[in-house]
């Protein structure tokens, strides 16, 4: 097979993607292209090739299957929490402790990175929680809708026990096996990846200091500007929405233990697997302990829900399938369709053939990560979404490592990813961009504008700590590079600032 026949799928997804922002249609489109050039363009075969791959995954019941469970139990809790008072009340609770505009905004940012198992659930939850917070000190809501969306994809990329982690662990690991890369298994070649995550990290620590230094500019600091006066343009002007809320006895206890529940029983579970050998709990596949703790976090929010006599059960019934059903038809969807064009673009060999050329072109290394990074930025700042980028790009990536350089495979992974948050971050079409511009009840332009600046700001120093890297091949050369310039970024602005 040549090697633009095995890149065609990718290509025509990247395009379709890119003109009609459909990113299901698309990854559709790949799939049945990727069957027919598989079974010589055979559409009877081809049809029996795309059953056996979506059979194959549906009834997995050691891999695939307890991942989309664990997905379809988050929009259960989320659902669940926030029909006890849950949300409410910790943002009741959380008000009454916080003291000044700065403390309020590292509030968001400090739940942001604790509420870390899904970015749905991260946007929606901290939207309603701090918006109360935020509003009482004259905080932009393009600021809150920022902090949402910065604490968001960027934290829960970082974070093997979440939906991303999950569906990542298990696309990297199925990718290591046909390969023949058995160094690592899938959860640890996500976590070696953690330290080369450049852009997710930046982001993090950037979020702090514009919110430690007050380091507003462009159209963030106009709606910073007027919500101070009491004109927040970036705010809907619609009468937001009431979270429906029944149970009347709810503490902030209800929606911290069963997110701690659900970390805990997750290690819990790694650690039975591991035979209580700490040493050995990176080793083990997370699915099934992720399952158990999604179920353990669910079955909590559900007894102390039904606690409350105020509740009716019928309605924890309707909520917790309504939340189910959302992301069912959602992401669900989106990660059998990214599983099946994963499984074809392997079996076709497209990886394999372009690092056949990789090495017989000569090209070196140590651009790899900068270029994967700027490649998975772009396909997915294009299509909104990461997801479908990791589906088509890791499965080119990881044999380019294997047939270059295998030391550079947690630093290609995390410019895959890395790139790819970047893109979904930054995108105007993004389902967490307007998530969080939703949870935040912002206008979706409002956000957009206001938060690609600091984008982009992370995006370039991330891009050139991989440049460093490839040339150095050491990670602290590009975090010392990282530090100095984030130095220089919060000492510019203070002097703009000094001098206006």
């Amino acid at each position: 097979m040549t090697l633009l026949l095995a890149l065609l799928p990718a290509l025509v997804m990247i395009t379709m993607v890119i003109i009609t922002r459909k990113v299901l249609i698309s990854l559709g489109v790949g799939i049945i292209l990727a069957a027919l050039i598989h079974e010589g363009f055979n559409p009877i075969d081809a049809s029996y090739y795309i059953w056996q791959s979506f059979i194959g995954i549906v009834t997995d019941i050691h891999w695939y299957l307890p991942i989309l469970a664990f997905v379809v139990l988050i929009g259960s809790i989320t659902a669940v929490i926030s029909l006890s008072g849950g949300v409410k009340a910790f943002a009741s609770w959380a008000v009454s402790k916080v003291k000044t505009p700065v403390a309020a905004q590292l509030l968001t940012w400090v739940l942001g990175i604790i509420i870390m198992i899904d970015d749905y659930f991260n946007a929606l939850v901290i939207g309603e929680v701090s918006k109360p917070i935020t509003d009482q000190y004259g905080i932009s809501r393009a600021k809150l809708s920022y902090l949402i969306d910065s604490t968001s994809a960027p934290v829960v990329i970082l974070m093997p026990f979440s939906t991303w982690g999950a569906y990542i662990i298990g696309l990297i690991g199925a990718l290591f096996i046909e390969s023949g890369y058995t160094v690592q298994s899938g959860f640890s070649g996500f976590v070696s990846a953690i330290p080369y995550q450049f852009y997710p990290i930046t982001t993090l620590i950037m979020v702090f200091l514009v919110v430690r230094f007050g380091l507003e500019f462009g159209p963030m600091k106009r709606f910073d500007d007027g919500a101070i006066l009491g004109n927040d343009t970036s705010k809907v002007e619609a009468e937001e929405e009431q979270v429906e809320v029944e149970g009347r006895s709810a503490t902030h206890w209800h929606l911290i233990l069963p997110i701690l529940l659900l970390v805990v029983m997750t290690f819990v579970m790694m650690l039975v697997k591991a035979n209580f050998n700490v040493s050995a709990i990176m080793e083990q596949e997370i699915t099934i302990p992720l399952l158990v703790g999604g179920i353990s976090a669910f079955l909590l929010a559900l007894i102390m829900a039904l606690l409350d006599r105020s509740i009716h059960p019928k309605s924890i019934l309707t909520d917790a399938l309504k939340g189910s059903w959302a992301m069912a038809k959602s992401a669900v969807v989106i990660l059998i369709l990214a599983w099946m064009v994963s499984n074809a673009i392997q079996d076709l060999g497209t990886g394999d053939l372009i690092a056949e050329v990789v090495v017989d072109a000569n090209l070196t290394p140590s651009l790899l990560p900068l270029i994967l990074f700027v490649i998975a930025g772009a396909m997915a700042f294009s299509t909104g979404t990461s997801w479908g980028s990791f589906g088509i790009l890791l499965p080119i990536a990881i044999p380019i490592a294997m047939s270059t350089d295998l030391t550079f495979m947690p630093a290609i992974i995390a410019a895959v990813l890395g790139g790819a948050v970047f893109g979904d971050h930054a995108s105007p079409v993004s389902d967490t961009t307007v998530l969080s511009a939703t949870g935040a009840r912002s206008k979706l332009h409002a956000h957009f504008i206001s938060q690609l600046p600091y984008a982009l700001i992370s995006a370039s120093i991330a891009a050139i700590g991989y440049l460093i890297y490839g040339l150095s091949h050491m990670v602290i050369l590009s975090y010392i590079f990282i530090v100095i310039a984030l130095f220089i970024f919060v000492k510019s602005k203070q002097f703009w600032q000094r001098n206006q």
